[in-house]
């Protein structure tokens, strides 16, 4: 018996970006003036690899001009093949114009607005070609404490800070001992068990990469539905194996209404195989090395 194998009319570019393969993303947020692009830049100078950052102005990032290569409009092309792109469009656009790109970066760095919400940024890490390595918050240590005091403030700080899978205290070469401490404690108390760092601790720029998110990482995970959704989600069982045949057979006999679907099967052979429906268009390639999961069943978005 045959592994399974994408047939040609099969292929649709524009599916999945990168033959499959998802790059880690980091969001960084924290309130207004903790310190997110200073930490940018930081990295930015001392890394050797390379990055797609994403911020709400280019021009706040105040790029070295030895790092400098070449500006497009809203966009900087670094040494070291990193890339600074402005979300003045809309950061769908600008993680459309990364996928368009042949080679994709080693990690996407999103810089969220300092009165963001994070948990409204979270579905777009399941963007096809991304996935999300980590959420990062900021939090300054010479204002935390009068902040978390402040009922109009406290609640957007709460959810930032709860929804942290790092919290990162910053200019606390500013305060003493005691108040960094305090500010370690106001932190837990808000999110008990969050991994805290103070950047006295050392370079706090390198905690951006390769964090490894509290959440899950399926590959065919989609943001959970709301009131407002008028999407249907919908689990289909898959084999284990699956032969070409059944495999082609469930596909074709999605309805029309099917907008999505996402799923990884395996093959005959023991391969994993990513799924990947949008309309009724199909493409079933090679598990990418990088995205070591199990099979899952097949998830149906309709409308």
């Amino acid at each position: 018996m045959s592994s399974v194998r994408p047939h040609e009319h099969d292929v649709e570019e524009g599916i999945a970006p990168w033959d499959g393969r998802r790059v880690p993303m980091t969001l960084l947020g924290g309130y207004l003036g903790s310190g997110k692009t200073t930490i940018l830049n930081e990295l930015l100078r001392t890394t050797d690899r390379p990055l797609a950052v994403l911020v709400n102005d280019v021009g706040e990032i105040n790029i070295d001009t030895r790092l400098l290569r070449k500006r497009a409009g809203d966009t900087l092309e670094l040494t070291g093949g990193c890339v600074c792109c402005s979300m003045r469009e809309g950061l769908g656009a600008a993680l459309t114009e990364l996928r368009a790109r042949p080679t994709p970066p080693d990690h996407v760095i999103i810089e969220l607005s300092g009165v963001a919400d994070p948990t409204q940024v979270l579905p777009w890490t399941n963007s096809d070609g991304f996935r999300l390595d980590g959420l990062i918050i900021l939090v300054d240590a010479t204002v935390a404490l009068v902040q978390l005091g402040d009922e109009r403030l406290r609640p957007l700080l709460e959810r930032q800070i709860s929804a942290a899978d790092l919290v990162v205290i910053t200019k606390s070469e500013l305060v003493s001992t005691d108040q960094r401490a305090m500010v370690q404690r106001a932190v837990l108390d808000v999110s008990p068990g969050v991994p805290v760092v103070d950047d006295l601790d050392g370079n706090v720029a390198s905690t951006l990469l390769d964090l490894g998110t509290r959440r899950g990482r399926d590959i065919t995970a989609v943001p959970p539905p709301t009131l407002l959704d008028p999407h249907r989600i919908e689990l289909y069982p898959l084999p284990r194996p699956t032969s070409d045949a059944a495999l082609r057979d469930l596909l074709e006999g999605l309805s029309d209404d099917v907008v999505r679907a996402k799923g990884i099967a395996e093959g005959p052979d023991g391969s994993r195989l990513l799924i990947q429906v949008v309309g009724r268009r199909r493409r079933i390639t090679p598990l990418p090395h990088a995205e070591d999961q199990e099979p899952t069943d097949l998830v149906v978005i309709r409308v």
